[in-house]
């Protein structure tokens, strides 16, 4: 009978460390969620260009180079930020059609611009849609989402 209850006493803690550790990834996750998300980007094409997002009091232009996207090669980002004096950016890539993780980018300003680097990794399907959201902090916090995709070779 002492092994039964083992069993129990077992399953049942491995239950609440499952629930404990959901909770906390989801506390984690959600901890910048004081930004204010917009709706996304219209008619934005960041292979053919720059995209714009207007504010009340300004407006942001994000761009990636090179505007093919391509997979496994290190892209540059800028953000331009004009009439709102912005303290932080960051730009979380997150994949639309399948999770490929959160990919997180801190910008640093560079002669006006902000500007980081990442990688986008190969995903199994063939056309992956992306979503940029640019987080601003500029006398208000905002998360503007810039929807793209990549192919796979």
């Amino acid at each position: 009978m002492t092994g039964g209850w083992r069993t129990w006493v077992i399953v049942l803690g491995m239950i609440v460390v499952a629930s404990a550790s959901y909770s906390l990834a989801r506390y984690w996750q959600d901890r910048d969620s004081h930004y204010r998300r917009l709706a996304p980007v219209a008619n934005c094409d960041l292979h053919a260009g720059p995209c714009r997002a207007a504010l009340a009091d300004g407006e942001v232009e994000l761009s990636i180079s090179p505007r093919a996207i391509p997979l496994m090669t290190p892209l540059q980002i800028a953000v331009s930020v004009s009439g709102l004096d912005a303290a932080a950016v960051v730009v979380e890539i997150r994949g639309l059609n399948m999770d490929m993780g959160l990919n997180r980018v801190r910008l640093q300003r560079v002669d006006g611009v902000w500007r980081g680097e990442t990688i986008l990794p190969v995903c199994s399907q063939r056309r992956m849609e992306w979503e940029a959201a640019v987080r601003l902090d500029a006398g208000g916090s905002y998360e503007l989402p810039f929807v793209f995709w990549t192919t796979r070779p």
